[in-house]
């Protein structure tokens, strides 16, 4: 009888110990009680595709999390359906180079889904507000915004971040990030700097997809592009069928839009994120030296159109002809 309750209790001591080992929480996920969304409120100008990346720490948590946006409501509490609603976006469904030759080409690499204007990354946390959200579809800036929950999950546990803000901010089709004048470029009549008398126009004139490029004197003439002799027209931008109008006074690139495609991939195009023109000539100087002068450009354009840009010598035009 010993005998049989010893085994009796050998059994019942395996079996207990299997139950544990099978349930022991060692086979959940960690999930860290210190995770954290590092920015708690957003401000994205409308427009364009703004990426929040690297906001979320995850702690010590075990990866991956799953992300969801749990509630949207404007910043009185009202039901805000706009800012999960599907829209038509444009995504990225291959590598861009800066090295494709051709619209077709580009737009090869692209494809139109639809998606929800404000959307989380389904493991990544990061949060993307899509270029087709506009002041007419959501409030912006001065109104108070939104405010929205995050439920973060996995085996482990799960966790809601509440009352994260955002503050969309109105349109800004395109950006002039500075002018550069360089070489000391003087003015054809007081033979003084230019630098400073000098302004950029931007007007969309169209639905296309071009940008064009004008240059005008005091009296609002063109001035000649050909003058601007050592510019590589070829590559000022990354656009095709580029063409001069009769006279010089103008030249245009077919483009796709925004310009630059991609500011976070370093091209010949770009500097520092945006697109980079430059227009540059030479001169001979007293003493017979060539000297070389430009106009550098750091822009970016949002809106799809027909862009003109154009720059304006208000005070006088550059001087060109050599001495």
């Amino acid at each position: 009888m010993k005998r049989i309750l010893y085994l009796l209790l050998v059994c019942i001591s395996v079996a207990l110990a299997y139950s544990c080992k099978k349930n022991f929480p060692q086979d959940l996920n960690a999930f860290s009680l210190d995770m954290n969304f590092t920015q708690k409120e957003y401000q994205p100008t409308l427009g364009r595709s703004t990426v929040y990346q690297g906001n979320f720490n995850s702690g010590e948590s075990s990866l991956p999390l799953s992300f969801r946006i749990s509630a949207v409501r404007t910043f009185d509490g009202k039901p805000a359906p706009e800012l999960l609603k599907l829209f038509p976006v444009s995504i990225w469904t291959g590598r861009y180079t800066g090295e494709e030759k051709s619209l077709e080409e580009i737009r090869a690499k692209r494809d139109t889904v639809m998606r929800p204007l404000w959307e989380i990354g389904e493991h990544s946390g990061t949060l993307t507000m899509w270029e087709t959200a506009n002041s007419n579809i959501l409030k912006v800036f001065p109104d108070s915004g939104y405010v929205f929950d995050v439920e973060v999950q996995s085996s482990g546990g799960r966790r809601y971040f509440r009352d994260l803000k955002l503050k969309p901010q109105i349109e800004e089709p395109y950006s002039l990030n500075g002018l550069i004048i360089s070489g000391g470029m003087l003015g054809e009549e007081t033979r003084t700097p230019l630098e400073g008398r000098i302004n950029v126009w931007f007007n969309r004139v169209g639905d296309g997809s071009s940008i064009t490029f004008k240059v005008l004197r005091p009296d609002l003439t063109p001035i000649p592009l050909n003058k601007f002799n050592t510019t590589d027209w070829e590559n000022m931008l990354h656009g095709f069928n580029m063409r001069f109008a009769p006279d010089y006074s103008s030249v245009t690139y077919d483009v796709e839009y925004p310009i630059p495609l991609v500011s976070t991939i370093p091209t010949k195009y770009t500097a520092n994120g945006n697109a980079y023109a430059l227009f540059t000539f030479d001169r001979i100087s007293y003493g017979g030296i060539r000297s070389d002068y430009g106009i550098g450009f750091p822009f970016s354009i949002y809106q799809r159109g027909d862009w003109e840009v154009i720059f304006y010598f208000y005070d006088e035009a550059p001087l060109f002809e050599n001495d």
